[in-house]
Protein backbone atom coordinates (compact mmCIF):
# COMPACT_ATOMS: atom_id res chain seq x y z
CA UNK A 1 0.00 0.00 0.00
CA UNK A 2 2.92 2.63 0.64
CA UNK A 3 4.15 1.75 -2.45
CA UNK A 4 0.66 3.12 -4.32
CA UNK A 5 0.31 5.98 -1.83
CA UNK A 6 3.85 7.12 -2.87
CA UNK A 7 2.91 6.42 -6.49
CA UNK A 8 -0.65 8.30 -6.30
CA UNK A 9 1.65 11.13 -4.52
CA UNK A 10 4.40 11.36 -7.34
CA UNK A 11 1.94 10.69 -10.23
CA UNK A 12 3.55 7.21 -11.23
CA UNK A 13 0.48 4.50 -12.35
CA UNK A 14 2.61 2.17 -13.89
CA UNK A 15 3.74 -1.07 -12.33
CA UNK A 16 6.60 -1.09 -14.07
CA UNK A 17 7.51 2.32 -13.17
CA UNK A 18 6.76 1.78 -9.33
CA UNK A 19 9.32 -1.06 -9.60
CA UNK A 20 11.90 0.89 -10.80
CA UNK A 21 10.93 3.60 -8.69
CA UNK A 22 11.73 1.05 -5.73
CA UNK A 23 14.75 0.28 -6.93
CA UNK A 24 16.00 3.34 -7.34
CA UNK A 25 14.75 5.83 -4.94
CA UNK A 26 16.29 6.23 -1.36
CA UNK A 27 13.45 7.57 -0.59
CA UNK A 28 10.93 4.64 -1.50
CA UNK A 29 13.60 2.04 -0.16
CA UNK A 30 13.36 3.54 3.26
CA UNK A 31 9.66 3.20 3.12
CA UNK A 32 9.55 -0.30 1.90
CA UNK A 33 11.94 -1.49 4.36
CA UNK A 34 14.44 -2.38 1.11
CA UNK A 35 11.66 -4.64 -0.44
CA UNK A 36 11.78 -4.22 -4.35
CA UNK A 37 8.86 -6.29 -5.71
CA UNK A 38 8.47 -7.19 -9.20
CA UNK A 39 5.77 -5.43 -11.51
CA UNK A 40 3.86 -8.14 -11.51
CA UNK A 41 3.43 -8.52 -7.74
CA UNK A 42 2.54 -4.67 -8.03
CA UNK A 43 0.33 -5.39 -10.50
CA UNK A 44 -1.78 -8.14 -8.55
CA UNK A 45 -1.42 -6.02 -5.71
CA UNK A 46 -3.32 -3.50 -7.39
CA UNK A 47 -6.16 -5.80 -9.81
CA UNK A 48 -6.71 -7.88 -6.02
CA UNK A 49 -7.06 -4.82 -3.51
CA UNK A 50 -8.58 -2.03 -6.62
CA UNK A 51 -11.62 -0.81 -4.22
CA UNK A 52 -9.28 -0.52 -0.72
CA UNK A 53 -6.77 1.61 -2.78
CA UNK A 54 -9.51 3.75 -4.09
CA UNK A 55 -10.98 3.83 -0.34
CA UNK A 56 -7.22 4.78 0.62
CA UNK A 57 -6.65 7.39 -1.43
CA UNK A 58 -9.86 9.09 -0.59
CA UNK A 59 -9.25 9.18 2.70
CA UNK A 60 -6.01 10.72 1.91
CA UNK A 61 -7.14 13.55 0.12
CA UNK A 62 -10.33 14.04 2.67
CA UNK A 63 -7.13 14.23 5.29
CA UNK A 64 -5.28 16.73 2.99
Amino acid sequence: MKIYVYGYLNRVRSSRRLERECQRNIKLVWLTGRLMPDFKTIADFRKDNGEAISKVCREFVVLC
